[in-house]
C-alpha cells in the first residue's frame, strides 16, 4: 500500500511521505463508519455482578448490535434496546432485580440493563468494532481492507495525500479523481455489508439492480 500511495503521488519529499500511514488510517476511519461489515464486527462474553445494573463495553467498542444474557437453563434471552433515561424510569430502584430485559448506552464505556440482574448471568454481545489498521506491525502490512477492498482503501489514502499536497504545496489536481473513485468503492462495499451479507439468493432472489 505504501508503495503503491509513492508511485501514484510521485512525491518522495520526507515529510509527505511520513504521512502515509496518517493517509491510510484515515482512509479507513472513514470506511469503518460508513459501511458495515461482517469483518467490523465481532463477539464477547462479560459476567453481570448481582446486584449491579452496569456492565463495561470492551475498549475497542464502536457501536451495539445486539446484547442477550444466558439463563440458568441456557436460553439466550436478547435484550430490547432501550435509552438509558426510559430503563431509569422503568426501573427506578436498583433492587428491582431479576432477568434483564431491557439495555442502553450509560455513556462510551458502559451499559446498563434492567431490572438490575438478580445473579451473575452471562452476558454475549455483538458489536462493531475498530479493527487493527493496516500500517500496524503486528498485521504484518495486510488486513481484511488490504485483501478484499485494496482500491477502495488505496483511492481513500490518496485523496487524503492529495489534500495534504494542495494544502502544503499546490502541486496535486488528482483530488476530486481519487475521491470520486473511493465513493464509488464505498458504494460497492456497502452493497456487499448492507444487501447482500443480509440474504441470500433462496430468500431474496438473485441480485439485479444496485441497492
Amino acid at each position: 500500500m505504501l508503495a503503491d500511495l509513492a508511485a501514484f503521488t510521485d512525491y518522495d519529499e520526507a515529510g509527505f511521505v511520513a504521512e502515509f500511514p496518517t493517509f491510510v488510517q484515515a482512509a479507513e476511519e472513514r470506511i469503518w463508519y460508513f459501511v458495515q461489515l461482517p469483518d467490523f464486527q465481532q463477539n464477547s462474553t462479560s459476567t453481570f455482578t448481582a446486584g449491579s445494573p452496569y456492565i463495561a463495553l470492551p475498549s475497542d467498542f464502536l457501536a451495539a448490535d445486539a446484547l442477550s444474557v444466558i439463563d440458568d437453563d441456557g436460553n439466550v434471552n436478547t435484550l430490547l434496546n432501550k435509552d438509558s433515561n426510559y430503563i431509569r424510569e422503568i426501573y427506578p430502584s436498583s433492587l428491582t432485580q431479576g432477568l434483564p430485559r431491557f439495555y442502553g448506552l450509560f455513556n462510551d464505556s458502559t451499559v446498563i440493563v434492567g431490572p438490575t440482574p438478580d445473579q451473575s448471568y452471562v452476558a454475549e454481545l455483538s458489536y462493531y468494532y475498530r479493527p487493527n489498521t493496516l500500517v500496524s506491525a503486528s498485521l504484518d502490512n495486510t488486513s481484511w481492507l488490504s485483501l478484499n477492498a485494496y482500491n477502495t482503501l488505496l483511492y481513500g489514502a490518496l485523496s487524503e495525500a492529495a489534500n495534504y499536497l494542495k494544502k502544503t504545496q499546490g502541486i496535486d489536481d488528482m483530488g476530486p479523481t481519487y475521491e470520486q473513485r473511493f465513493v464509488l468503492g464505498l458504494q460497492g462495499l456497502k452493497n456487499l455489508g448492507e444487501a447482500r451479507d443480509q440474504k441470500d439468493t433462496y430468500r431474496g432472489g438473485a441480485k439485479r439492480i444496485p441497492e
